[in-house]
């Protein structure tokens, strides 16, 4: 029985840290945690009579359909051939460049590996300006909208705290969240995970790894270089530190030097002997 329950408290705990985390940072700096549970077959059901629900509505209140808007698009002149061509141009370089980065550049030099990341960058982010001017209409079909509930349902069922309880009662508590920058954060990061994509996968696109490498690269060249610059400075200034000077004392005047040496060649007393010697004795008057 024992065994029964603690194989019950590992296969809830593998559940709890299988799932998907994201954090939301407050304006004070505080940071909270999140995570992303697999929808009941319950939610997903329920999920899908929302997507029902609201693409009804929205033809009865006569929005337009993916189909009918890029006609519309068409008869206005915003989706025209130049646009077509141009977007398919812009693909295909992308797609090529992509393939240079991640295949073809394993002997390039880092400036030019760098350039190809650039040009990989600049041409994603045109394709995206070209895909926001149908992106942007679209957003407004009756199956996007549907769409937005759907992910809008999930989000209320599947975010969890770390002990694993919903983070919403129910679907109304979730709509009627004050915190905005919660309920986004939230559904964002529910969309990503429908779609397959990890929180961070805009910084993990190919370029951006590379110039992260080239960047880091760089960094960890400049520190050294600085560390060995200020290595020579230091054994140049221990070259060039002055030996410790030896005191000379002056030299002796010559007019000291050769008294000096008449006094030593006098043996001493010599003077005094031979005045003793030549003087003589008195006679007796």
């Amino acid at each position: 029985m024992a065994d029964a329950k603690e194989n019950v408290k590992e296969a809830v705990q593998d559940v709890l840290d299988s799932r998907r985390g994201f954090t939301l940072e407050t304006p004070d700096n505080e940071i909270f945690h999140y995570y992303i549970a697999s929808p009941s077959g319950e939610d997903v059901r329920k999920a899908d009579w929302q997507y029902s629900k609201v693409y009804n509505q929205a033809i009865v209140d006569e929005f337009l359909t993916q189909s009918q808007m890029l006609e519309l698009l068409q008869e206005k002149d915003i989706v025209d051939e130049e646009y077509t061509q141009k977007l398919d141009t812009v693909r295909i370089s992308l797609g090529a460049e992509l393939f240079k980065l991640e295949t073809l550049m394993d002997q390039a030099t880092p400036e030019e590996r760098e350039a190809t990341a650039l040009e990989v960058a600049r041409l994603r982010d045109e394709l995206f300006q070209l895909n926001q001017r149908v992106n942007g209409p679209m957003s407004n079909t009756c199956e996007n909208l549907a769409e937005d509930a759907r992910t809008d349902f999930l989000t209320s069922r599947i975010v969890q705290n770390k002990e694993g309880s919903k983070l919403w009662a129910d679907f109304d508590a979730y709509r009627d969240e004050e915190n905005t920058a919660l309920s986004i954060k939230s559904r964002f990061e529910v969309m990503l995970w429908m779609q397959g994509l990890e929180s961070n996968f805009l910084e993990n696109t190919p370029e951006q790894s590379t110039l992260r490498e080239i960047a880091q690269t760089r960094l960890e060249q400049a520190v050294a270089d600085q560390q060995e610059e200020e290595t020579s400075k230091e054994v140049e200034a221990k070259v060039e530190e002055p030996a410790e000077e030896v005191l000379e004392l002056p030299e002796e005047p010559e007019v000291v030097q050769e008294e000096v040496k008449k006094k030593r060649g006098r043996p001493k007393g010599s003077k005094t002997k031979k005045a003793k010697r030549t003087k003589k004795p008195k006679q007796d008057e």
